[in-house]
């Protein structure tokens, strides 16, 4: 979990940070992506983000100044809106500048990667890794959960919220907690995945019912399109009102790979059960979530049984709500990364560095670093 004052801190408190110096951020490619595009570009759009440093401009044309002068150069890497074109990496006629910093940015993961680029070609190319995973140069999550005021800070206060949350009457629960009548929802569109969570998926209907919404479901279930981790609301409300848990099953089991699936569920009145390969340990607080790694398909069913039959230990999972709030809107986790882009371009202790045969960015172009599927865990 990530505290609200982090990002403020680290610039009040390390004295290092250029003053009245613009940066220059050139976007080599990508330009197209949500991401950027809610960012924006320009001189004033560090300012208009209210970033904490602000002294930034994203370029995005190529041939507007001589490449060598840019602060940085980010290149995006796995976007179905990317040409190959776009994909040619900068070169540099006249050499590169010592002082410039190239930026490798990603959200997805090896297993999606390895199909566009090939690690060994790029050792000593990239200085500054912009990506999903926590050891990030800048991380770039898909969301985060930002303690209140009220946040336990302790063990104890944990456990008292806890037993408070257990022991509200069911007329005093919230709305979105009182009817609901089913038990499990989950919207899929790929239907095969790297780390075969179709496979638990189909162990675990033999015990409870999961409702699968979308074409890798009966066929009989749907809701627009996007409509769950994108703009339609009565997809969302829909879930919410009438599941009490959600299959926030990943594709992969890959390290810190934590999307929208997670966080977007996290934020509703809903349960998520959550596969993957993160430590969602450092992304959630405690009692909020359901790890599936750690109950065979059998076991879980179980208990999720004993949850649906029991409001006290059911509404525990929602102990956190009025403490802790989740950020996961685009707008949010794109300024979050630019922010810490522009004040990482500033600092003026940050030492120079390139990836060669170890780090985040040789880990993102071996798919081997994810784990495969372990036919053991459902069996």
């Amino acid at each position: 979990m990530v505290r609200e004052t982090d990002q403020n801190e680290s610039v009040e408190s390390s004295g290092f940070i250029q003053k009245n110096v613009t940066k220059t951020i050139l976007l080599w490619n990508g330009v197209r992506r949500k991401e950027v595009r809610v960012f924006g570009q320009g001189d004033q759009v560090f300012v208009n983000q209210s970033c904490p440093v602000n002294g930034c401009e994203i370029v995005t044309s190529r041939t507007e100044r001589p490449i060598e002068s840019y602060d940085a150069i980010i290149v995006v890497f796995h976007d179905e809106l990317i040409t190959p074109y776009e994909l040619k990496m900068p070169e540099f006629p006249n050499g590169r500048n010592p002082n410039q910093r190239l930026i490798f940015l990603t959200q997805e993961p090896p297993t999606s990667l390895k199909r566009f680029y090939n690690t060994s070609q790029l050792k000593h190319f990239f200085n500054w890794t912009m990506t999903y995973r926590m050891d990030s140069d800048i991380p770039f999550l898909y969301g985060r959960v930002l303690p209140k005021e009220t946040a336990p800070r302790t063990p104890n206060e944990i456990a008292h919220y806890r037993e408070i949350a257990r022991n509200i009457s069911k007329p005093l629960l919230k709305p979105e907690l009182r009817n609901k009548t089913k038990k499990i929802a989950w919207m899929v569109s790929h239907c095969e995945t790297h780390n075969q969570r179709e496979k638990y998926v189909a162990e675990l209907q033999k015990y409870v019912d999961v409702d699968i919404y979308g074409k890798c479901g009966n066929g009989k279930l749907f809701c627009p399109r996007h409509g769950m981790f994108h703009s339609e609301p009565h997809c969302n409300k829909v879930i919410e009102s009438t599941y009490k848990f959600y299959l926030s099953f990943e594709n992969s089991f890959c390290k810190d790979y934590v999307t929208e699936k997670f966080f977007k569920i996290l934020d509703l009145y809903m349960i998520p059960i959550v596969y993957g390969g993160a430590d969602y340990t450092q992304h959630a607080p405690p009692h909020s979530y359901i790890d599936a790694r750690k109950f065979k398909p059998k076991e879980l069913a179980a208990y999720l049984k004993i949850l649906d039959a029991d409001d006290a230990l059911y509404n525990e999972y929602f102990w956190w709500k009025d403490h802790y709030h989740v950020e996961f809107i685009t707008e949010n986790t794109s300024r979050h990364g630019f922010c810490s882009l522009c004040q990482k371009l500033h600092d003026i202790q940050t030492p120079f560095q390139s990836y060669a045969d170890e780090g985040v960015l040789t880990d993102l172009g071996d798919d081997s670093k994810c784990l495969p599927f372990d036919p053991n865990w459902i069996s």
